[in-house]
């Protein structure tokens, strides 16, 4: 696929800054199912991690992080976004989260696919194999899974 100029400005931008990718490229599930899927909006607690994050990857080249989390802050929303815009705009990277029961596992694994469902064209990679737990994208040789400690 050819780019234009325009184009390729706008997909930097968006592989360069997760705030603006995520407002423009992933949606979430809104508390109220009514209303459909809702662009993904950074909110407080997202934007302080995201900082840290940031400025950690900043000084040291990556980041490494424990993060004990409440509940209802986001924190697994912005970590499954924040880990499927890394893999869908590097090649060879494979993500793969462990959670602690199956409730979990097919939780996230149901946001990330919807982040997925609902890509742009302009930055939706090409997926390979696609099943409950993994989405595959065969021209990045990248993938992102989730899985349940047994």
């Amino acid at each position: 696929m050819s780019l234009s100029d325009e184009e390729r400005v706008i997909r930097q931008r968006l592989k360069d800054d997760f705030p603006h990718y995520a407002a423009r490229c992933l949606k979430i599930r809104p508390k109220d199912p009514r209303h459909g899927p809702q662009p993904f909006l950074l909110n407080r607690a997202q934007e302080y991690l995201h900082e840290r994050f940031e400025n950690q990857r900043a000084r040291i080249g990556k980041v490494r992080a424990l993060v004990l989390k409440g509940r209802q802050q986001g924190i697994s929303t912005y970590i499954g976004g924040r880990f499927y815009w890394r893999t869908t705009h590097s090649r060879g990277v494979r993500c793969f989260i462990l959670t602690h029961e199956q409730d979990a596992t097919d939780n996230l694994f149901g946001m990330v696919d919807r982040y997925h469902e609902h890509c742009p064209p302009l930055v939706k990679p090409s997926t390979g194999a696609a099943n409950a737990k993994e989405l595959s994208f065969d021209r990045l040789e990248s993938g992102y899974a989730v899985g349940t400690a047994g």
